[in-house]
Formats: C-alpha cells, sequence, structure tokens
C-alpha cells in the first residue's frame, strides 16, 4: 500500500487530501513510471454559514426555500444567504414536514417542569412566523410518543411519520394517527430514516432495535407488508438514511453507524458501499446526479462535548475507491449530522448540518 500526500487550497485555507493506493509493482529498469490517473478536481471548497452553536438535526427544501430543524428552533434561509429564527425557540425541532411552502409540521420535544419530556406537535401556516400547538394523538392510550421523522406524500395526501417501533400514517395533516406497520408503544431505539419511492410505492424506514442492532423495513403501500432488513452492518449500529439513486429505481442506499450499503436490486440482496470505519456514524449521503458513481458522504464519531474534524468522503467509482478532505479550521465541531443537495443559479450545491457547529456550503464541481 502506498499513501500521496496532496495540498489543498479550500476557501477557508489549506487542507489535506490523502488517497491510497493499492498494489503497485516497481517499473522495469530504465523506463519512467507511468502517470497516475487524472481524477476530477476534488470538492474542497467549504464556506462557514453560521449557526454556530446549534446542533443541525436536519436540513429541508421546499420550492426554494431552505431550512434547518434544530436543538433550539427553525432556522431558514433568507435572501442573502444569511440563516435566521424561523420559530420555535427553546425547542428540540427532531423532524419537519413541509408540506407546501408555507404550511410546515415540526415534531419537538421539551423538558417539562417535572423534567421530564414532553413532545409536541406544531404547525406553521405562514412560514414560521406563527406556529401554534396541534391537539393530536400518536401513541396509545392518550400518551404522544416522539415522531423522529415525518414524510409527505403529496399525491396521496399523507404525512408517514415514525416513532420507535411504528410506521404511521395521518390523512388530516398531523391530527390523528394510524399505525401502518409495526405498533404504538414498541420497544427500541428511535426510527429516524424515513423515505419513499418516486413511484409511491415502497416506503423505507429504520434506526436501531431492541438490541442495539442496526435495522431498517421496506414497506410494500400495496400489499400493507413489509420486509425487515438486519445486520447489514458490524452491530452496535443504528440506520441513518435511505436514499434511491437518481438514475436508477432499483438502487438504493443505507447510511448508518458503521458505513455505507447498497442494493441494486431493490433490497433483495445488499453490498458495502463504505465499510472498514470503526463504527463511525453516516447520517447521510448525496449522489451527484449529474454523475451517479460519485457519492459524497461525511461522518461523525460519537462525541458529544469535545470538537473534531469535519472530514469530506467522496468516491467517483460507486464506492470502489473513497478520497478525504479534512477541513483545516482546528477546535471546530466538524462531526456531520444532516445533508442536503440543491441548485443555486444552475450550480448543485450540498450543505452539511454539524453537531454543534452550525452549517457547511460546497458547491460541487
Amino acid at each position: 500500500m502506498t499513501f500521496r500526500r496532496f495540498l489543498l487550497a479550500g476557501s477557508a485555507g489549506l487542507g489535506m487530501l490523502l488517497v491510497s493506493a493499492c498494489g503497485g509493482s516497481s517499473s522495469p529498469a530504465g523506463q519512467e513510471p507511468p502517470p497516475p490517473p487524472v481524477s476530477p478536481a476534488p470538492p474542497v471548497s467549504l464556506s462557514f454559514q453560521g449557526l454556530d452553536g446549534y446542533i443541525i438535526n436536519e436540513l429541508y427544501q421546499h420550492s426554494g426555500v431552505l431550512l434547518a430543524a434544530s436543538d433550539d428552533g427553525v432556522h431558514r434561509q433568507n435572501s442573502s444567504g444569511n440563516w435566521v429564527a424561523a420559530g420555535l425557540t427553546g425547542y428540540d425541532v427532531m423532524a419537519m414536514s413541509l408540506l407546501t411552502e408555507q404550511h410546515w409540521l415540526a415534531s419537538t420535544v421539551k423538558t417539562n417542569q417535572d423534567g421530564f419530556p414532553a413532545y409536541l406537535l406544531y404547525e406553521s401556516f405562514n412560514g414560521g412566523s406563527d406556529w401554534h400547538e396541534i391537539d393530536y394523538q400518536f401513541g396509545l392510550a392518550g400518551e404522544n410518543e416522539a415522531i423522529f421523522a415525518m414524510h409527505y406524500d403529496a399525491a396521496a395526501q399523507l404525512v408517514y411519520a415514525t416513532g420507535i417501533d411504528v410506521l404511521a400514517s395521518s390523512s388530516d395533516m398531523g391530527q390523528t394517527w394510524k399505525a401502518v406497520h409495526g405498533d404504538f408503544g414498541g420497544f427500541g431505539q428511535p426510527k429516524t430514516a424515513l423515505t419513499q419511492s418516486a413511484d409511491g410505492q415502497t416506503i423505507w424506514y429504520g434506526g436501531q432495535g431492541a438490541i442495539e442492532n442496526g435495522v431498517f423495513y421496506q414497506y410494500d403501500v400495496a400489499s400493507n407488508e413489509a420486509i425487515m432488513h438486519t445486520d447489514l452492518f458490524p452491530n452496535p449500529s443504528s440506520i441513518k438514511a435511505i436514499r434511491y439513486a437518481p438514475d436508477d429505481p432499483d438502487t438504493v442506499y443505507v447510511s448508518a453507524e458503521g458505513g455505507i450499503i447498497r442494493s441494486t436490486d431493490h433490497g433483495q440482496s445488499w453490498q458495502a458501499v463504505l465499510d472498514n470505519v470503526n463504527f463511525r456514524f453516516y447520517f447521510d449521503l448525496i449522489i451527484d446526479p449529474a454523475a451517479p458513481q460519485r457519492i459524497y458522504t461525511a461522518g461523525w464519531a460519537k462525541n458529544f462535548t469535545e470538537p473534531q474534524p469535519l472530514i469530506i468522503e467522496w468516491t467517483d467509482d460507486g464506492g470502489a475507491s473513497w478520497q478525504q478532505y479534512q477541513y483545516p479550521e482546528q477546535d471546530f465541531f466538524g462531526g456531520v449530522r444532516s445533508m442536503i443537495l440543491v441548485e443555486e443559479n444552475r450550480q448543485q450545491v450540498i450543505y452539511f448540518g454539524l453537531f454543534k457547529g452550525g452549517i457547511m456550503r460546497m458547491p460541487l464541481p
């Protein structure tokens, strides 16, 4: 194994790119070794966008509106590119559903006067200017469970949400919920990953099971049946995101504590895309729509109190090899908890939501 070091100039200074190469027998005497293959320019143009100190739980976009659900309320990006408060200050906003550009739902938690978590669902009809609490039922016996993820199926006019061990749906924009798979009051850990196929026929959701195992479900909307996928990562693990490839409806990626896997046959078989990561958390991944073999991700080492570097990882060949770029800022909370791909002025841009580090922006090359 040989290693080559390159110093790369980013928008905030110098970083280091480490590229590993396997094999490498020496060239015959008297001959120059062949030049290394030329790869696309690495993505090193990172810029800090603000919200330092906030935990960015999730990033969302609807009709050009970019939002951040944080541990201290909702924030939105204004026309100048700055992030401003959009309500629910003092609440940990765990998940949102953007029904329209102005109509939003937000699942929150806040410690009550008795020291227990209170799970509340809020609604805004004017893009976060005002919020009101929804009198809703998501659980058993009049007690609301936490809603960890939400997804709006606009075609079916249904809001889907996940709890500890349930996938539920609401046809009245969050007021009443019915379990479509699993059960309210179940055991385990949060199911925070939730996505739906483009044709609306498959819903994927997952997180962690009762024995700290990574588990996710492939739910068929028509048959109301689900396939459980488990133990596809070294345990303990937790599923963090499930994403479809932009060019193939049968190709699905899953990121988790422990790396990234892929299925090219809609869940029948799985292959490792990024592994041997020593239980590092990968909360999301981005597939370049112009070049689907190029995938971006960034991880989080499970550390709640100390800074850690921001490390961007990407592959140009669908996961056969990976490269890294480390943001040069020291004493920085660079663990990535959310990612989103948006289009700005005809250019694809990735935003990274950090754990206590705010938001970073990276245009794609």
